[in-house]
């Protein structure tokens, strides 16, 4: 029997997190090695499974407890799986409960600060939060065979509830690939003034900053912008200059990012900040509420930063009047992104979990 590389994931649901996973599978296929797929069956699934012997647990239920209570269940079939001899898992919740399979070579890559995973969300509320919290803690001290960061962020934010003896060290982060390089970019389309196309990637959850979204949405004194809500979660703004769309597929997601001139990035406090560079790597200018994360890829400092709704409507408007200006950003947010391969992610991610 073949030794499988078991990929553990939260659902099929289309997130960059889950992208950059099956990402990794992907090309570990391409280079010969076996790879299984555990995934929990939950709603919103829209990630096209091609992989024959993924193995899937269903839910009753998408609630807090049946999260938990499916997550023990798919852990033992990891566990109880004797081809599989290492296995990658990323969610936290997922992770807390990989102590199951310690016979396995366990790999844990975090993507984000997962000790906030529930901070300001009434998922599970105040209590719960506290009894994650707890648990995570407990799961960082788990005998792993190699602990991996998607960026500088991710890896400070993993160490701070950690003895300096423990800490980890740059080393070991990863930065995931970008999908949408290898997709044609949007050089050349200017915003005239009047009508401007602003698009959010975004989800329910409130480190995502959709309220933050929204008060720019409502209270923006620019005449003619148009915006565009990319989203798995049903959110409706109701209001009439925001379109809401739910891509089916990474086409149609990719489609819907080229119709806009800006991406705006409301996240407080995300780790590589996906959706951000996946707009840049298609020459779409970037604006941003500053979050830490952000610092792995701008390296041409082209991200605008804003802090309020005025000066959103300021810095919008001097780049959306000076033509040279926008194609310079574009070009710099193509240049920033570049270097996020998908080959550069595969060959350094399985270099490290061998």
């Amino acid at each position: 029997m073949p030794n499988y590389y078991a990929v553990v994931m939260p659902s099929m649901k289309i997130g960059g997190g889950n992208r950059v996973l099956l990402q990794f599978m992907d090309e570990a296929i391409k280079d010969r090695k076996h790879c299984k797929l555990f995934v929990l069956d939950r709603k919103g699934d829209v990630f096209d499974s091609h992989y024959s012997n993924s193995v899937s647990q269903r839910m009753l239920g998408d609630g807090v407890l049946s999260v938990v209570l499916f997550s023990i269940i798919l852990s033992f079939k990891v566990r109880f799986d004797k081809s599989i001899v290492a296995a990658i898992v990323s969610d936290p919740i997922l992770s807390i409960f990989s102590f199951i399979y310690a016979n396995k070579r366990r790999v844990r890559f975090v993507q984000s600060n997962d000790f906030l995973l529930f901070e300001g969300n009434s998922k599970g509320g105040k209590l719960f939060n506290s009894i994650y919290q707890y648990f995570f803690k407990i799961s960082q001290k788990y005998q792993y065979h190699s602990v991996l960061f998607n960026s500088t962020y991710s890896l400070n934010s993993f160490n701070k509830t950690l003895t300096s003896i423990k800490h980890y060290s740059t080393k070991y982060i990863v930065n995931p690939a970008v999908f949408t390089l290898k997709y044609e970019k949007n050089i050349g389309i200017y915003p005239s003034l009047g009508s401007i196309r602003v698009c959010i990637v975004t989800s329910a959850h409130p480190r995502k900053g959709y309220q933050q979204f929204l008060e720019i949405a409502k209270n923006s004194e620019l005449k003619g912008v148009n915006y565009m809500v990319i989203s798995q979660d049903e959110l409706d703004s109701k209001l009439k200059s925001v379109a809401h769309i739910k891509p089916r597929s990474d086409k149609e997601y990719v489609d819907a990012l080229k119709q806009c001139h800006f991406v705006l990035s409301t996240s407080t406090f995300e780790g590589f900040g996906l959706p951000l560079i996946e707009a840049m790597a298609l020459g779409i200018v970037p604006i941003a509420f500053y979050n830490p994360g952000m610092d792995e890829f701008n390296t041409e400092k082209n991200i605008t930063i804003i802090d309020n709704v005025v000066d959103f409507d300021n810095k919008i408007t001097k780049i959306a009047s000076d033509e040279d200006r926008y194609i310079k950003l574009s070009n710099s947010a193509i240049k920033s992104a570049s270097v996020f391969t998908t080959q550069n992610f595969y060959f350094s991610m399985m270099d490290k979990i061998k």
